[in-house]
């Protein structure tokens, strides 16, 4: 029931937040369903390494390395999410920028949401999959809209309108799949949708439906991922939702869409050969890295450069799968790891500097914020040191090991492309955040904040009186977020430096998967 249990727990604290009123119980309920989770993914990579599939339900769920990884990054960033969320929305409802029932709302549909994205990387059948990211899209769309203001609502609908067309053509893609096995699976009229089934026919399927098929799943989970040019909801999704959803949609969400797209690819391999889907994964993969860059140097608002940054490293996670080395797809996981710890860190220090400024454009925030939140730009600091792949963080050596594979394969018109977009975001993030991060305030932090325009409803004229209470706890906010932001760069850290034997394993089983050696 291991699998099994990896859905219904937080499925379980979902309801358990529906029917109580106690905002701290459903905190705790929060923290304690994705530390259960966390355990349970820990001890899932074992039995994978162990057994190499495990199995459940009549095959109903279906966990290999590659489900095994996937697991393990939905927990931890899901944790992680958990332990800011509390702080950051009791800072809301004392702002008034938040009322209780939206807060609950946030708890009762952030564990759902992850509950869909453990389902969908453990589903067998490749229809069950698609209705499982169907329904992350439809729980965090709620999540997006949480502020009810006109541009969160606005974000809301463009993402749910692309989003829905996107996985309607992923279904296309899904039933065109199907039709390429009607007839190849024996006696049998109507063969099995499960993907393992799949798998021991894949040299019978039909290659010119399968190649349809991969193109329609292409564009359609590539939507939900944020590939370019089908990205475009990813920047207003990202700046709109609170702090901790855009961390789960940036450092998470994305991925698991990813994910769906891998199991399309493995099945396309073994039956039409590495080269199509290869070259369509590494030709979106770089015009996703290219296009970030220009974006993330014209960018005026903080979350919206963050979310650019995210249309990157995906691009750079396709573009290694795409090279299909075994050093490129092995660089590419460990992307995908290191970028899952890296990137929820930063929208949590950009949640309190929105808490703090009432804004996320840099002229409104303007320089000078280590002078007010010092503790929050030391650790953006480190994550954005982390994000733009300097040493001694583990995206440096995901970057490198991409680059090294494709050298090694002698692709160095790609390996000058991948470096040249790489370097183009690295100046680009740093030079929007030293805006903001380092000098001297124009003017004192009280006053530029209550000057400043907000985004947060107007206080009531009756509440005037509470503006020095709202000032405390915004202050206040300088520590908070401590333990979520603490943990997840101390983690990267430590699996910058070492990687741990059974992790290692894992990641190498999975890059044997993907390149279809397993």
């Amino acid at each position: 029931m291991l699998l099994a249990y990896l859905i219904f727990i937080p499925a379980a604290a979902s309801l358990f937040c529906l029917v109580i009123r106690s905002r701290p119980l459903m905190e705790w309920a929060n923290i304690l369903a994705f530390a259960a989770t966390l355990v349970l993914a820990l001890a899932l990579g074992q039995t994978v390494l162990a057994a190499g599939v495990l199995t459940e339900w009549d095959g109903f769920f279906y966990a290999d390395a590659l489900s095994a990884w996937m697991v393990l990054l939905i927990s931890a960033v899901s944790l992680g999410a958990s332990l800011y969320a509390g702080g950051y929305f009791r800072r809301d409802v004392a702002g008034n920028a938040l009322t209780p029932g939206r807060v609950k709302e946030y708890f009762v549909l952030t564990p759902l949401f992850s509950a869909c994205m453990f389902f969908a990387v453990l589903a067998n059948n490749l229809g069950v999959m698609w209705f499982a990211i169907e329904a992350t899209a439809l729980s965090s769309v709620l999540l997006v809209a949480l502020y009810n203001r006109k541009t969160s609502l606005e974000a809301a609908w463009k993402y749910v309108m692309l989003g829905g067309l996107g996985l309607a053509l992923a279904l296309f893609g899904t039933v065109f799949t199907y039709a390429a096995a009607i007839g190849k699976g024996g006696a049998e009229p109507l063969p099995s949708f499960d993907w393992s089934h799949f798998m021991t026919i894949a040299g019978q399927l039909n290659p010119r439906m399968i190649k349809l098929a991969f193109v329609f799943v292409l564009i359609g989970y590539g939507a939900k991922a944020g590939l370019a040019p089908m990205h475009t909801w990813l920047p207003d999704a990202h700046s709109e939702a609170p702090s901790p959803t855009s961390a789960m949609l940036s450092g998470i969400s994305l991925k698991v869409a990813i994910y769906a797209l891998l199991r399309f690819h493995i099945l396309a391999m073994q039956c039409l050969g590495p080269g199509f889907s290869r070259a369509l994964l590494l030709c979106f993969g770089l015009f996703s890295m290219f296009l970030a860059a220009p974006f993330i140097l014209v960018q005026g608002n903080l979350k919206r450069m963050l979310a650019y940054s995210s249309l990157e490293h995906v691009g750079l996670i396709c573009s290694g799968v795409g090279l299909g080395t075994p050093l490129t797809l092995f660089g590419a996981l460990l992307h995908m790891g290191y970028h899952a710890l890296t990137k929820p860190a930063l929208f949590f220090a950009a949640g309190n500097i929105h808490q703090r400024y009432h804004s996320m454009k840099f002229r409104v925030i303007g320089p000078g914020v280590i002078k007010t939140l010092p503790v929050t730009v030391l650790f953006m600091g480190l994550a954005a040191a982390a994000i733009v792949g300097l040493p001694p963080f583990g995206l440096f050596y995901s970057e490198l090991t991409i680059l090294s594979g494709a050298v090694a394969a002698h692709r160095l018109i790609i390996s000058f492309l991948i470096l040249a977009a790489l370097v183009a975001v690295f100046c680009g993030v740093l030079k929007q955040l030293s805006r903001i991060l380092i000098g001297e305030p124009p003017q004192s932090p009280s006053s530029r904040t209550l000057a400043s325009p907000t985004p947060v409803p107007p206080v009531p004229q009756g509440e005037l009186g509470t503006a020095p209470k709202r000032a405390r706890a915004n202050d206040r906010s300088a520590m908070d977020g401590v333990p979520a932001m603490g943990l997840l760069i101390a983690a990267l850290l430590l699996f910058s430096l070492w990687l741990p034997a059974p992790l290692l394993h894992l990641l190498q089983k999975t890059a044997n998967l993907i390149g279809g050696k397993a």
